[in-house]
């Protein structure tokens, strides 16, 4: 290898374009590892570690590296291509192959640090593998088991990139607990997805996606349908405890000021003045009624906004009204969140300042920032969407900050859920460049030629959060979300808890189901919970009489 690269000087002083070629698939094979690896979330629970879990970029770009450089060694007849080049290619084989493990923390920098110091130091006092440290010193730390055992357990430690060491070392690991040795799940209290039940102690309606503006021209008329359902289900309902729950995007209500938002809140509910009764008329008979969060309608989670609305559906009693700018959780039974904090471009990492001081300071993102002004030339909308681009990097930077751990420990007072877990919750998706460009092109460029994706695939992110209220100690039965407009209902692999979608009451209906072949179906979700806590329902369709 030292005299082939020593043979590259003769080639020094020319420039080819195989050298241009194999220093550009170097860039964008560093490219595809560092996004792929970015899309990893830990801890991964698997035998290989990472390789079992990285996207087929990532090989790909393995491949164009390797190709790359045995194309540079090979040359021509005037000899190999010039040393830096094939240095190039060498230096990008060895930050893939070592460095991918970097792209994926579960912890800033410094913490990760302090991990690496405290596990060095054992190893230093003990002369031995502790099996309960889940870092295994194998090559090149890609087929490292990361082994998240949980905030709530102090006797584990929890590591996060696994410790590099070369292959002799692996004759010093002392006998260990078995890779899949994960903790036990908790016992579910899910006893099924048949018909409502009968008998309960409270009863749980969700729905999402009402999207009810201004204007009031959807077809579908999702204003006349709610307040319809309301009447005819809810109100007819005479269950001990009701509560409804509105899983985000209710109302047309973002990019405003605190005044304007409060001005078009009052304009929704006047132009739907039989929703508005309807949700009254729930508060008054002691319906709790419940408001997430969406991307639609983030303005709501303002305080002065979530006042407004509570003043106006519950005057006598403001406390029937609740709003919550990022997830509703209730313990052992479920949590519903819209689910755009997941959705890398529709992502709002300091979601909870909008709680707190509004959203005037928040960043947009980038979607948001394209759609922000369509007058604009699409070269200046797409400079929009760098610079947003570059603020949601900045802002998931500030989520790991201690100002915003803060703003974390008060929202888990109120969601009765222990902080730790709410820390983790905040940091289980992530914006990522290099990885959410790529996929936003490729949707516009469908979009471009009249396709849509319209994958009916259980999304990864539900099972992340599942598991992760899991090893918090804190698992649910239910997962609710919204947000892709498309109904589903589906277990979440071996995990206990279960996952419901509940679609869109607009007419922007995607994905497959009755309410796309019947427009006059309404998608709900039921969830009603026993006196012994164990709970039952699922996904349901709603037509109004008629229909």
């Amino acid at each position: 290898m030292t005299g082939i690269l020593g043979a590259a000087s003769r080639t020094e002083g020319r420039r080819e374009t195989r050298d241009l070629w194999c220093t550009l698939a170097g860039v964008v094979a560093l490219a595809l590892a560092a996004g792929a690896a970015s899309t990893v979330a830990v801890p991964v629970n698997s035998g290989l570690g990472f390789f079992a879990v990285m996207p087929y970029s990532f090989c790909a770009g393995v491949l164009i590296v390797n190709v790359a450089f045995l194309v540079a060694l090979r040359g021509d007849a005037a000899g190999p291509s010039r040393r830096r080049c094939m240095m190039w290619a060498a230096a990008v084989l060895v930050l893939v192959l070592f460095g991918a493990a970097a792209f994926v923390p579960d912890a800033p920098q410094g913490e990760l640090a302090f991990r690496q110091l405290g596990i060095a130091d054992t190893f230093s006092r003990t002369q031995a593998l502790d099996p309960d440290i889940a870092g295994y010193l194998n090559w090149p730390g890609l087929f490292a088991p990361h082994r998240g055992q949980g905030s709530m357990r102090p006797a584990r430690h929890r590591v996060a990139p696994a410790l590099q060491a070369s292959l002799l070392n692996m004759a010093l690991q002392s006998p260990s607990r078995p890779v899949d040795d994960v903790l036990a799940p908790l016992p579910s209290a899910n006893t099924g997805t048949a018909g409502t039940g009968t008998g309960y102690a409270a009863r749980w309606w969700l729905l999402s996606d009402v999207h009810l503006g201004p204007s009031g021209d959807d077809p579908r008329c999702p204003g006349k349908a709610l307040s319809d359902f309301l009447r005819h289900e809810v109100l007819a309902d005479d269950g001990p405890q009701q509560h409804v729950a509105f899983v985000g995007d209710t109302f047309e209500l973002v990019g405003f000021t605190e005044d304007e938002s409060l001005a078009r809140l009052d304009a929704i509910l006047a132009r739907h003045p039989e929703a508005f009764c309807a949700l009254e008329a729930c508060a008054a008979r002691g319906v709790q009624l419940h408001f997430v969060c969406g991307n639609h309608d983030v303005e709501l989670a303002r305080p002065a906004v979530a006042a407004r609305l509570s003043e106006l559906l519950s005057p006598a009693e403001p406390a029937r009204v609740r709003v919550y700018p990022w997830f509703l959780h209730v313990p052992g039974v479920l949590v519903a969140e819209h689910g755009h904090q997941h959705h890398a471009l529709h992502r709002i990492p300091e979601v909870l300042r909008a709680a707190d001081t509004g959203t005037d300071g928040l960043d947009l993102p980038p979607l948001a920032a394209w759609n922000a002004d369509p007058s604009r030339s699409r070269l200046s909308r797409a400079g929009a969407v760098v610079r947003a681009c570059l603020a949601s990097e900045r802002a998931e930077r500030r989520v790991r900050a201690l100002a915003y751990e803060q703003l974390l420990q008060a929202e888990s007072l109120r969601l009765a859920l222990e902080w730790v877990a709410v820390r983790d919750l905040a940091r289980l998706s992530r914006f990522r460049t290099l990885s959410a460009l790529p996929v936003a092109a490729t949707r516009m460029v469908l979009a471009a030629a009249g396709r849509r994706v319209t994958g009916e695939r259980t999304p990864a992110a539900a099972g992340r959060v599942a598991r992760t209220l899991e090893a918090h100690g804190a698992g649910v039965a239910w997962y609710v979300s919204g947000h892709t407009h498309r109904a589903a209902e589906s277990p979440l692999g071996s995990c206990p808890t279960r996952y419901v979608n509940t679609g869109t009451w607009s007419s922007d209906v995607r994905g497959h189901g009755p309410d796309q072949a019947d427009r006059r179906a309404f998608p709900y979700a039921v969830v009603d919970v026993g006196c012994d806590g164990t709970t039952d329902g699922g996904l349901r369709y709603w037509r109004p009489a008629g229909a």
